[in-house]
């Protein structure tokens, strides 16, 4: 690993859809493509090279890749591939719960999809694309094999100390938040886990201590709480959404304190649209979200002398 704090930014470019309903093939709207550019202006500001990790509602709509075609032509975007398995075809399983999860799925429809979806990136935007980010998390058995396959060289699916079985989804407990190769591939193929970091006087074991006290159900609990409440642990995610910077930042500074020096900061296109994510919900709400990650990002590469790389520049340097 670099031994100066390195930071990479990978978006979950995708639809709008309500997030508490129910998944539906015919919710493809990606109006929000269009608002990309009040984060794009800060990401020159600091010279960011954002990764756009597209699903196919977004490849299928001609405005929505000339938006991302016209950054990643002038070099100021990366396209990767972002698997929604319930609008991505072939249409071949039933929508549900279990199956938004693409590694749920039986390994030649997970193939065919993220195949498909490749094929038609590459066909859009002129090149294709070696970075995968699956939707909703959902990296399963055969994913690493079959990105293997396909060509890719990075994976950004991994949420280290989580469980997502409750619903169905992968269990990533005991796996590290910092980079590492999935090995015994033709195509050895880095990953790039998301960022949840932790702070308080714990936070050195926060590996070990969350996923015990956060619960079969994922959750926090009243353990947890208390841990909180008394500065002893807390667990922050690497996201403007529904954190601010202030809290972002105080967890940087100690996951470097400890040692780890690469962080993965995410979040979804959808929430840079008034409603198009529960996290942004105002014009008020979209300023602060805007605010935090200038905040944030002044702070690693200004304040705190962090490096932004791509995924793909990670992997040349780690290779």
């Amino acid at each position: 690993m670099p031994k100066t704090p390195t930071l990479t930014v990978v978006i979950d470019t995708e639809e709008e859809f309500d997030w508490a309903a129910p998944f539906d093939r015919e919710s493809r709207s990606v109006d929000n493509i269009g608002h990309q550019h009040l984060a794009q202006t800060i990401f020159r500001k600091y010279d960011i090279v954002p990764t756009y990790c597209i699903d196919y509602p977004v490849v299928e709509n001609q405005a929505a890749v000339a938006v991302l075609k016209n950054l990643a032509d002038k070099g100021e975007c990366l396209i990767g591939t972002h698997l929604h398995p319930w609008v991505s075809p072939p249409y071949e399983e039933e929508v549900n719960r279990v199956n938004s999860y693409a590694g749920n799925l039986p390994y030649q429809l997970e193939k065919d999809k993220l195949s498909y979806l490749t094929d038609a990136i590459e066909k859009a935007m002129g090149t294709r694309p070696t970075i995968f980010k699956a939707g909703r998390y959902g990296a399963g058995p055969h994913t690493a094999e079959i990105l293997s396959e396909l060509g890719y060289l990075v994976d950004c699916s991994v949420v280290a100390d989580t469980n997502f079985s409750y619903d169905h989804g992968p269990n990533f407990i005991g796996l590290s938040s910092q980079p590492y190769w999935f090995e015994g591939w033709e195509y050895n193929i880095l990953e790039l886990p998301n960022t949840r970091g932790y702070d308080g006087l714990l936070a050195r074991w926060g590996s070990t201590i969350y996923p015990r006290i956060a619960g079969a159900s994922g959750l926090r609990s009243l353990m947890a709480g208390v841990l909180v409440k008394s500065g002893l642990l807390e667990r922050i995610p690497l996201t403007p959404e529904g954190i601010r910077a202030a809290d972002q930042i105080r967890m940087v500074r100690r996951m470097t304190a400890v040692g780890k020096t690469y962080f993965n900061y995410a979040y979804h296109s959808s929430s840079l649209m008034l409603g198009g994510a529960p996290y942004v919900k105002t014009a008020e709400d979209l300023d602060l979200f805007l605010a935090d990650m200038d905040q944030f990002f002044d702070f690693f590469l200004t304040e705190f002398g962090g490096q932004h790389k791509t995924p793909l520049e990670m992997h040349e340097i780690l290779s």
